[in-house]
């Protein structure tokens, strides 16, 4: 087993809860509450809601096969691409929109699971 990428798989797994939990009582309820959104960018927006507890499940799943030799070292690799592309794009929104980066840590989340995807691949 490859414990790096293990970890990766547990922090992808952690990451996929805490966006469904925290994520779904601060950001996705109240996007449904308000009024003031037409009906089509509303329920696009809480469809992309669920994309991404699609995609953060699937670098978890992917992380986890690779981890335990069912996987392709190529499917960690994409994972961690991917993971790094979502914690680059995070910071990049701080800085676009002037944002707290305390209020807009996800940045964090998908480094730890870039860092060690990384490490796991390279053993």
């Amino acid at each position: 087993m490859n414990a790096w990428l293990a970890i990766a798989a547990a922090l992808a797994a952690a990451t996929t809860l805490i966006h469904l939990i925290l994520g779904g009582r601060h950001v996705a309820a109240p996007l449904l509450a308000t009024e003031r959104l037409h009906a089509v960018p509303k329920f696009t927006m809480y469809y992309c809601w669920h994309l991404v507890t699609i995609v953060l499940a699937a670098l978890a799943l992917a992380f986890g096969l690779v981890a335990v030799g069912l996987g392709s070292r190529d499917l960690a690799l994409f994972a961690t691409v991917g993971a790094a592309l979502f914690c680059l794009w995070s910071l990049a929104m701080v800085g676009l929109f002037r944002l707290r980066i305390a209020h807009f840590p996800q940045w964090a989340l998908f480094a730890a699971i870039t860092v060690s995807g990384a490490i796991g691949l390279w053993q």
